[in-house]
């Protein structure tokens, strides 16, 4: 417990207890709690006592800078090192890393399959890696976060110490492919409900014009501070301009903000005490510890309910009631039909550079990524994360930025296709999820019972919190009626003298004006 009250925690959940055991008995465990369960506790606390480094790679910089400072502050040994990191810091990093001893090194995936990052993890060795946000290794590994595919690889590369997996949700495919992509060994599993009993979940049917009239009823009602979850980054600024509008004090995150605007916005509404509205895309929230959050509403529907559950999840961290709310259109699909048709890669994209590399091999070469790039007409980071997934199935070899086979062509472009086809069931199964937040929404059943059930847990009583168990009815007319924004204050003009211009004057009439 002395590692524990250093971080500032008196006491232990079992769960974190379970996870604890686990790692003392060296064995994979993989952790699905949900936010607020202290799920970071889980490697700060054995990276205290191990003997080697506890390696924890986590995919925002936020999130570890975050994290980084409150372990300086409570003195704890800790070294950050990701993309950021350069020059001479980077160099005692790195040193201070291959010195080993009890050490958590924080890094991204990217960072952590680096040369000089492997190098000197290398000569330390490790302890312990965890991976946190595990559940992106199925959601983001295929698509624009390639290196989530290799941690394994990674990670067998430095001794394969155990493992430990961590994220707030997890269905049965996703814990498969956290279980997959880690090469986890029969890891103990230390799971909680995706559900606390102190959120009250609602779910508001509206379109168009109406969607905004309740969205600006909500937020001058209830109590800040709170997040506005958007699908696109146009709504989050059109919805920041409207509620400044409205005199409402809020701030806005998303990936077109430069990374300063986009820390200092975090800074401002992360303040102990300050009453304010963050309205954001999903870029914004993950590893966050503000505890007071009052509400989350989705002023669009998420994509999944596993993105829904985790954004939920960071309202009322304090234990306090929090409203999770819901505004749904049903044309919100399209939405992200739309996004997910320019970010996840396409089959006919794999075929394409599977036929082209078959045709370097057919001619006796190993064609560079570049180059095998530029012969499939793909771009660049569509091909490295094709690769990427192609290296991770044993299909092909990339080493020196060239790219070669490992069977026979034959063999290589039956395996490819087979691939082709597990990538077209992504995409039903993202169709799947669309569907599933509409089910969630036009629900007539406990809200709590229904998240439950999507993740696995078949038993449960009805929360009596949502709007289900409360019964509430559709909202009264004047809910929905055109809200007047207060008017405009008027900057008070001052009155302005006109001064007479200053005559030039002889130093004889200067003297004869002067007072006596």
């Amino acid at each position: 417990m002395a590692a524990a009250a250093r971080i500032g925690l008196k006491r232990l959940y079992p769960e974190q207890q379970k996870v604890l055991a686990s790692i003392a008995a060296g064995r994979d465990a993989l952790v699905v709690l949900p936010t607020g369960f202290g799920k970071s506790a889980c490697y700060q606390i054995p990276s205290m006592v191990l003997p080697k480094p506890t390696v924890v790679i986590s995919p925002l910089l936020a999130l570890l800078q975050d994290q980084y400072e409150k372990l300086l502050g409570w003195d704890v040994p800790v070294v950050r090192l990701d993309g950021t990191v350069r020059g001479r810091a980077r160099k005692a990093a790195l040193e201070r890393i291959a010195a080993g001893g009890s050490l958590l090194v924080m890094t991204t995936p990217e960072t952590f399959g680096s040369v000089d990052g492997t190098e000197a993890l290398a000569a330390s060795g490790i302890s312990m890696a965890a991976v946190d946000e595990a559940h992106c290794i199925s959601e983001w590994g295929h698509d624009f976060r390639p290196a989530y595919l290799r941690l394994g690889e990674n990670i067998r590369r430095l001794g394969r110490p155990p493992v430990l997996a961590l994220t707030a949700t997890a269905t049965e495919k996703v814990r498969e492919d956290i279980l997959r992509y880690l090469g986890l060994k029969e890891p103990d599993v230390v799971a909680g409900s995706p559900h606390r009993a102190n959120l009250a979940f609602e779910a508001l049917e509206c379109q168009g014009d109406s969607r905004l009239r309740a969205l600006i009823r909500f937020v001058r009602r209830l109590r800040r501070p709170g997040i506005v979850y958007c699908a696109t980054t146009r709504e989050v600024d059109i919805l920041w301009g409207g509620l400044k509008r409205f005199g409402i004090p809020a701030h806005r995150y998303h990936g077109r903000m430069g990374a300063g605007d986009r820390a200092r916005e975090q800074e401002w509404y992360m303040k102990h005490g300050r009453r304010t509205v963050m309205l954001a895309t999903s870029a914004f929230g993950l590893g966050i510890d503000k505890p007071d959050i009052r509400y989350i509403i989705h002023y669009q529907s998420p994509a999944s309910l596993e993105q829904y559950v985790q954004e939920a999840g960071r309202a009322g961290r304090d234990g306090r009631r929090a409203d999770c709310i819901l505004l749904h259109d049903p044309e919100d699909r399209n939405i992200h039909e739309a996004l997910l048709n320019s970010s996840r890669i396409r089959p006919d994209q794999l075929s394409k550079l599977a036929a082209a590399l078959a045709a370097w091999a057919g001619e006796g070469r190993t064609p560079t990524t570049e180059a095998l790039a530029i012969s499939a007409g793909l771009g660049p980071r569509i091909s490295g994360a094709l690769l990427a997934i192609m290296e991770e199935a044993n299909l092909v070899r990339v080493e020196d930025r060239t790219v070669s086979i490992t069977t026979a062509v034959e063999d290589f472009e039956q395996e490819a296709s087979q691939l082709a086809v597990r990538f077209a069931n992504l995409r039903t199964q993202d169709g799947r999820r669309l569907e599933t937040v509409s089910d969630y929404a036009e629900s007539k059943e406990c809200r709590a019972v229904f998240l439950r059930r999507y993740f696995g847990e078949m038993d449960g009583e009805p929360c009596k919190l949502c709007d289900i168990c409360r019964g509430r009815g559709k909202r009264p007319s004047t809910f929905w009626a055109p809200i007047a924004a207060p008017p405009r204050k008027r900057r008070r003009r001052t009155k302005t003298t006109t001064r007479k211009p200053r005559t030039r004057s002889t130093p004889a009439a200067s003297r004869s004006a002067a007072p006596s």
